[in-house]
């Protein structure tokens, strides 16, 4: 009698360390040394520093220009001493060889990738801000949607490149410009050739 119920209480015992909390039995469970490492959370990227901005590494203006392949230079109708017209409609002139040079250092061919439009006083500002033309010779920055760069040259008063306000990267491309083409001669050999021969006295700034 005493043996049966010896063997009663060990199968109860088993029966309930079987299910003791802690030992659950799940279907289809993989051992532990077959599971995969949990992975590790990717570390967060790096903040930019503080104070750093980034800028476009060209002007929109300029970017239009080398994709339609030409310039657009806006010209004063009202000053002949530096540009003119020939009966072939040609032009010629300080203010043309000044656009040429530019035009050539942008990238296009001076001869042909350049085109002019004379304007008229009343629609020198106009022309500019509406994007008719990509730089005015001859203008001066007197609204806030136009900016001045220069002088590109000096007489009895000072000639700026005129072109939209919203594009400071053309504005620091065309400075870079004139001053290499002060740095190389091309200035001095586009003032020979116009104002010099015409006997007027002028300087880059």
């Amino acid at each position: 009698m005493r043996i049966r119920v010896l063997a009663a209480v060990v199968s109860a015992l088993a029966v309930l360390s079987g299910c003791a909390p802690g030992s659950p039995t799940e279907p289809n469970a993989v051992p532990p040394q077959n599971r995969p490492a949990p992975t590790a959370p990717a570390p967060p990227s790096p903040a930019p520093p503080v104070g750093n901005s980034v800028e476009l590494d060209t002007s929109p203006t300029l970017a239009q220009i080398k994709q339609r392949r030409l310039l657009l230079v806006g010209v004063r109708a009202d000053e002949p001493q530096f540009i003119t017209r020939d009966p072939a409609g040609e032009y010629q002139g300080f203010d043309v060889e000044i656009a040429r040079d530019l035009a050539k250092r942008i990238g296009l061919d001076p001869m042909n990738q350049v085109q002019f439009r004379r304007l008229p006083p009343t629609l020198l500002r106009d022309a500019v801000t509406a994007g008719n033309v990509d730089v005015l010779l001859g203008g001066t920055a007197d609204t806030p949607q136009v900016a001045a760069v220069g002088p590109y040259v000096v007489t009895d008063s000072e000639r700026f490149l005129v072109i939209r306000s919203d594009d400071r990267m053309l504005a620091q491309e065309l400075q870079r410009m004139l001053d290499a083409a002060v740095a190389d001669g091309s200035w001095q050999r586009a003032y020979d050739a116009t104002l010099g021969a015409a006997g007027v006295k002028a300087t880059p700034r």
